[in-house]
């Protein structure tokens, strides 16, 4: 599957030109990070559970955050 075609339907997409990688969230909780070839390297969720959804504020922090710490391979 290609790197377009896994972030099809995404409602929130970050690229981190450091690892090459792009961050997607799709609604819920969860966050997904895509190789260039669109391989997921990383999943991790953010987020109040007690809440159906992450809002997208808690979404768009947590991928800024991801940008400064880089720990994607915590999560693979």
């Amino acid at each position: 599957m290609t790197l377009g075609e896994q972030l099809d339907g995404a409602k929130m997409v970050t690229y981190d030109p450091d690892y090459e990688l792009t961050m997607a969230w799709f609604g819920g909780h969860g966050v997904h990070a895509y190789t260039l070839e669109g391989f997921e390297v990383a999943f991790w969720n953010i987020g109040d559970w007690s809440l159906d959804s992450a809002t997208p504020e808690e979404v768009e922090e947590d991928m800024g955050e991801m940008l400064v710490n880089q720990n994607y391979y915590e999560y693979s």
